[in-house]
């Protein structure tokens, strides 16, 4: 009878998770606020496979903060300055209630002066650097490595280091709150390239650096790192 039980409980377990891998996730992508190639960038994004999208683009998409429509996972794709203080207090209640959070490249340039957003994501490109901070940089069109940090991780669980060609950035803080999951060891990149944070129980975020494209879009080892981003967003990994 014992192993009958455990038996079931294991059926049963086997069950809940392919529930939760053929469920399909609803994502918001917000986009504008800079250039990128959207032909290949939404190539990318229809071949994800159970990620059903819609995009917003700025300046328009911050009012979405103000009522949330429930999506599983937010994309920010976007790089913009100007959100109100009623936005960014819909975006704060959001946090705190649950929502699932991916940064896509140059996302992380995005409000300078607001340290809630850039403690969620778990770091911040400098624009204008100063005595207290070290200005970032970037530089197009460079093959550079990509080494796993943490294996164990269900993002990256299965992959192996290898190399791409992208645009990268130097000179970025990060937080040491952080769990890395990619690095690279290039001279004038930033350390890592790839987070996560768990910011409560509801709510987990994700930083991926890689993304500047087309030719990133492409690649099948990168679209893996984003779609198994989203689902580990939504607690679907």
């Amino acid at each position: 009878m014992k192993v009958l039980c455990v038996y079931l409980f294991i059926l049963l377990c086997m069950a809940k998770v392919t529930f939760a891998q053929d469920e399909k996730t609803s994502l918001l992508v917000i986009t504008g606020g800079h250039g990128f190639d959207r032909l290949a960038f939404f190539e990318m994004m229809d071949a994800l496979g159970n990620i059903e999208y819609k995009e917003l683009a700025q300046p328009d998409a911050n009012a979405y903060f103000l009522n949330p429509e429930g999506f599983d996972v937010i994309l920010f794709y976007d790089m913009v300055q100007e959100i109100s203080e009623a936005e960014k207090a819909g975006f704060e209640q959001m946090v705190k209630e649950g929502v699932g959070l991916v940064f896509l490249h140059h996302a992380i340039v995005s409000y300078q002066d607001w340290d809630f957003y850039r403690d969620v994501l778990g770091g911040r490109y400098i624009e204008n650097g100063d005595d207290t901070q070290t200005q970032s940089t970037y530089q197009h069109d460079v093959h550079f490595d990509v080494k796993i940090a943490d294996k164990d991780h269900p993002i990256v669980w299965g992959m192996e280091d290898f190399e791409i060609f992208d645009e990268i950035y130097g000179q970025v803080f990060i937080s040491p709150q952080v769990n890395v999951l990619i690095s690279s060891s290039h001279s004038e990149s930033m350390e890592h390239l790839m987070w996560t944070r768990e910011i409560n129980s509801k709510t987990r975020s994700v930083y991926l650096q890689p993304g500047h494209g087309p030719g990133i879009f492409a690649d099948p080892r990168y679209r893996k790192l984003l779609k198994n981003s989203i689902e580990w967003a939504a607690f679907r990994r």
